[in-house]
């Protein structure tokens, strides 16, 4: 394969379903970042002190993504022409792909921030070290895969998608190692009940980072429109659950964090609590108190 045999999803001609599955996947994925939106902008008061940092961050990825997807369906819309019994790309439908990099190259390193405000360190400075080191390897990460597979010779490249892939799977590999040891060092030092969620959520993201590499590599080994689809499919599905799942798994985690420390110091004014399915709290007049079986060691 010599270095203009790829040819990008972007240039592929559309049927009329897969056109249509590719919208339907599209404003689903709005549609759910939306609605989580709207969630995380009433429920960031559950979240108190230093954790607010990860609801806050939390809110920015999803607006983020939010905002990124609009352009996305707008590059659909008006980046394919009807033609006959398909729909043949124009000027714009290469956008619609390099929206998303836009959005990575953000969101990506803000989920590692989200991740890094709810574990454990053993100092201010240590965090922010690990802090700066994980969004630098993930913006990194995102920024070669762009040059690679959207800025030389217009994605057009093998050799440009398999050497810029490459030094973009080390970068992963750097933060996949990075925040396993974070887990690991995190996960014993939590009070018991905050561990189930802190642990998924960090499985969760490492599980679902690997899609965006697999819908990178088969760029450069495939085409058609229904690769065209299948890939953006799954990158909206991938960024569903990375915003949404991972974002919630994070805010519980925060949640459990918050309350932990209230009870662990006296002084601490008690927020108001709505009772909650999991009996984590339970209603003795005006306030409410930990459940002790629940945080026994």
């Amino acid at each position: 394969m010599n270095g203009m045999d790829v040819r990008p999803p972007w240039t592929a001609v559309l049927a009329d379903g897969e056109h249509t599955l590719l919208l339907f996947a599209v404003v689903a994925a709005a549609l759910a970042l939306l609605a989580t939106l709207v969630r995380i902008r009433f429920a960031s008061g559950e979240v108190q002190g230093e954790y607010r940092t990860a609801s806050l961050t939390a809110n920015a990825v999803v607006a983020i993504a939010l905002a990124s997807y609009v352009l996305v369906l707008v590059s659909l819309i008006i980046g394919y022409d009807r033609v006959g019994g398909g729909w043949r790309p124009n000027e714009w439908a290469s956008f619609g792909w390099a929206f998303r990099y836009a959005d990575w190259a953000i969101t990506v390193p803000l989920l590692v921030l989200e991740l890094i405000a709810v574990s454990v360190m053993v100092s201010a400075e240590r965090q922010m070290r690990i802090r700066a080191a994980g969004m630098a390897l993930a913006f990194t990460m995102i920024l070669l895969g762009f040059v690679g597979g959207f800025v030389v010779e217009d994605g057009r490249s093998f050799t440009a998608l398999a050497v810029f892939g490459g030094l973009s799977a080390l970068c992963f590999l750097g933060l996949a190692i990075l925040i396993v040891r974070t887990a690991l060092f995190t996960l014993p030092r939590l009070a018991p009940h905050a561990r189930p969620a802190y642990r998924a959520s960090v499985v969760l993201l490492l599980v679902v980072w690997f899609v965006y590499p697999i819908v990178y590599g088969l760029q450069g080994t495939t085409s058609g429109g229904g690769w065209a689809v299948t890939g953006a499919v799954a990158l909206s599905v991938a960024d569903v659950i990375a915003k949404v799942g991972f974002g919630s798994l994070v805010h519980r985690t925060a949640v459990l964090r918050s309350r932990a420390d209230e009870e662990a110091s006296p002084t601490t004014e008690r927020r108001p609590r709505q009772p909650e399915a999991d009996r984590l709290w339970v209603e003795d007049g005006s306030r409410y108190t930990e459940d002790r079986e629940l945080f026994r060691d």
